[in-house]
């Protein structure tokens, strides 16, 4: 059971120099987790519902969801994998770039079922496959075309160099669909399907007990049925590191390359994204965040993330667009049960094209949780 205040200065994400409207919500939450051990398998299930509630702007009220579960199964000889599903309901940013500007609710529903597969041809080697199937809905109307679906197929074998290095290759087939993507007549719409084709190369090492490395860089090629979107064809990919500094700090440095859908469905648990990103664009991200613990019961988060996004359309109109945001918080555990926090964020975007609109927004947020064990 938790409760939050959130305060934003600007809600709507209403362009530099505009008048811009802030307001004040109330978050009531409610959550339960499950992990239970079945012989060789695990069950794990989580899910959360709480009431949005505006000071102004009642209009936005709403009650978001989220749900996760699934089982991480293996047999007796080198069998194992994971079978998920992954939920989330919530309010979808108004910021993002090329959408549509509205001051009315709009909820994003977001969907994923996960199978994977592994098996181990030696100690070191094994084959992998995966499948996915993501969705995403929204309530606004004005939003519609920018719904998709997307089915994923990848296999791959990875390898154990040393203890401390696994190196792998594979390859991923995404089918997308866009079913609702331009409305030529009343009540009828003409899809965009797309294909996207990726070779994949991934790392991760740990050169000591302090650091681990991971990484993924891939060959992508993207095509899209509908001329309006452009095709793509490059590098994508992504890089981690973390660090503990010392017993008390940690560091965790992110970068990635990457559409808005597969960033949007990287690490998707059920849980609302930091941040939303157009399926249609190509964006570089870089993170750096910090964990200090001076004490069991206090921990200090801050955090940094600068994301230059390109953007283009079929008139001919080009450019980019950076978003800047800085983060602080403080997190208390009072008891085993009992514990509050909160976080300050401010956020900047830039822009030279009328693809995207600047903008600058601060988000406050302090909550307190109470658990029932």
């Amino acid at each position: 059971m938790s409760q939050a205040f959130t305060h934003d200065t600007n809600l709507f994400r209403s362009p530099s120099g505009t008048p811009s409207e802030s307001d004040l919500r109330s978050v009531t939450g409610l959550a339960a987790e499950l992990s239970q051990p079945m012989g060789r398998q695990r069950l794990h299930a989580s899910a959360a519902v709480a009431a949005h509630r505006f000071r102004d702007f009642d209009s936005l009220d709403h009650v978001a969801s989220s749900a996760h579960a699934g089982i991480d199964w293996s047999t007796v000889e080198r069998l194992s994998g994971t079978l998920r599903y992954a939920y989330n309901r919530s309010l979808a940013d108004y910021g993002t770039a090329g959408a549509p500007r509205i001051t009315t609710r709009n909820l994003e529903s977001a969907q994923l079922a996960e199978f994977t597969a592994r098996y181990g041809i030696t100690a070191r080697t094994a084959l992998r496959a995966g499948l996915e199937h993501r969705r995403v809905d929204y309530s606004a109307q004005a939003f519609r075309d920018r719904e998709y679906r997307q089915d994923v197929v990848a296999l791959g074998i990875e390898h154990g160099v040393e203890r401390a290095l696994r190196l792998g290759v594979g390859v991923r087939h995404t089918d997308g669909r866009r079913p609702r993507f331009t409305e030529v007549s009343p009540g009828v719409f003409r899809a965009d399907d797309s294909t996207r084709r990726d070779v994949d190369l991934t790392a991760e090492w740990t050169p000591t007990g302090r650091s681990t490395f991971n990484g993924r860089i891939s060959h992508s090629r993207e095509d899209h049925s509908a001329p309006e979107l452009a095709d793509f064809s490059g590098i994508t990919g992504s890089l981690g590191w973390d660090y503990a500094l010392t017993g008390k700090i940690r560091m965790r440095a992110q970068f990635d390359r990457d559409t808005g859908a597969e960033t949007r469905f990287a690490d998707f648990t059920g849980g609302a994204p930091d941040y939303t990103l157009d399926s249609s664009r190509v964006t570089n991200t870089a993170q750096l965040g910090l964990r200090y613990a001076p004490t069991a019961k206090i921990e200090v988060q801050t955090g940094y993330r600068h994301s230059t996004g390109k953007l283009s359309n079929t008139s001919g109109e080009s450019g980019r667009d950076t978003t800047r945001a800085v983060n602080l918080g403080i997190h208390y555990a009072i008891s085993r049960s009992f514990d509050i926090g909160c976080q300050w964020q401010h956020e900047r975007r830039t822009s030279d094209t009328s693809l995207s609109s600047p903008y600058r927004a601060t988000v406050t947020t302090c909550l307190a949780r109470l658990a029932l064990r």
